[in-house]
């Protein structure tokens, strides 16, 4: 039976527009940095330090800083130097209780950081920050529990996309792309996700790039990293050897994701999370290694850096990544991808 010509279009119309992408590890350049990783010595006591950038700064904020200390710890991104440190730890005005992650803005000066302990998000600015010892933020918003996000990024004054919690029970919940109206105070889902997610419990890490209007959510377990345009419309589904199958949720696959101007990264472990030692106990294991695609979908190079990765930062200007490990003696390290 011959096809007629508009069937033909209609089926290479299709076959063109599937989202879905698959990689492979197996055949990738494997860049071993383990050995070029450069300590960031610093006079703060950090506990469990994230690395974040925006514009001129590198911040590390300790999401367990004690009571009366301040956890925001401010660094110029080029030369690394020590600035000063924001976001003091209480329970008065101004004050947080319980660190949340940083909202970033488009204005390298800004940054929002929730509380989850009083339930407001609170406006820095960075350049007063550094002028004043005792600075405390003036402007707070109120979120909700019921939907918000859990990381974001602020695209204007008035708009910010993240990652959607929906608490599910007091043990389980599920994340998808969401957007945060300032001005009316709405918090929603937004956007597409995979068909055979839909209905999952999910847990997945978001980053939007400003160069691109693009946005990702990067799954932990399942195989599967999603591209979106502005709209929340896939661009392109990432998936891995093991797609959907996660084992009954034994295995971890994507940790955090970044843009930068060129590349998306990734970290990635794509086996057990949980081993046991000598004596049976558990020990949780993390992914020691980077993946780095192009805005095509394509992987184009696999970071090894021979230790574990906790969270992680790309400076896309001096082509590094600052990570902090979680199984070294100096946790805080950088090295070059380029």
């Amino acid at each position: 039976m011959k096809l007629k010509p508009y069937f033909l279009l209609i089926i290479l119309f299709a076959c063109h527009n599937d989202p879905d992408k698959k990689f492979s590890l197996s055949g990738v350049p494997v860049m071993d940095v383990s050995k070029k990783i450069t300590d960031l010595e610093t006079d703060q006591i950090l506990t469990s330090p994230v690395p974040y950038i925006s514009g001129k700064y590198l911040m590390l904020v300790d999401i367990q800083t004690n009571i009366g200390e301040k956890g925001v710890h401010i660094f110029d991104k080029d030369g690394l130097k020590y600035l000063g440190s924001t976001g003091i730890v209480g329970e008065g005005p101004g004050e947080i209780i319980q660190y949340g992650e940083i909202g970033i803005t488009p204005d390298e000066n800004i940054i929002w950081l929730p509380d989850f302990a009083k339930i407001q998000m609170f406006r820095f600015h960075l350049d007063s920050a550094l002028m004043d010892e005792n600075y405390l933020p003036q402007v707070s918003l109120p979120f909700t529990y019921d939907f918000f996000l859990s990381q974001l990024k602020f695209v204007s004054e008035e708009l910010a996309f993240g990652s959607g919690v929906e608490v599910l029970s007091p043990s389980t919940f599920r994340t998808s792309l969401g957007k945060w109206e300032l001005p009316a105070g709405k918090v929603e889902k937004f956007g597409n996700e995979h068909s055979k997610l839909k209905s999952e419990r999910t847990n997945a890490y978001f980053d939007y790039s400003y160069d691109h209007q693009l946005m990702a959510l990067s799954y932990a377990n399942y195989d599967v990293l999603s591209v979106f345009d502005a709209d929340g419309n896939v661009k392109f589904n990432l998936i891995g050897e093991k797609e959907f199958d996660n084992e009954n949720r034994r295995l971890k696959f994507f940790g955090q994701v970044q843009f930068t101007k060129d590349n998306i990264f990734s970290s990635y472990l794509g086996d057990y999370h949980t081993l046991s030692d000598a004596n049976g106990n558990p020990i949780h294991k993390m992914p020691s290694k980077l993946l780095m695609f192009d805005f095509e979908g394509d992987l184009l190079k696999i970071l090894e850096t021979g230790h574990e990765i906790r969270y992680f930062a790309v400076d896309g200007v001096q082509k590094r990544v600052i990570c902090y490990f979680y199984d070294r003696q100096i946790p805080i390290g950088y090295f070059s991808y380029d």
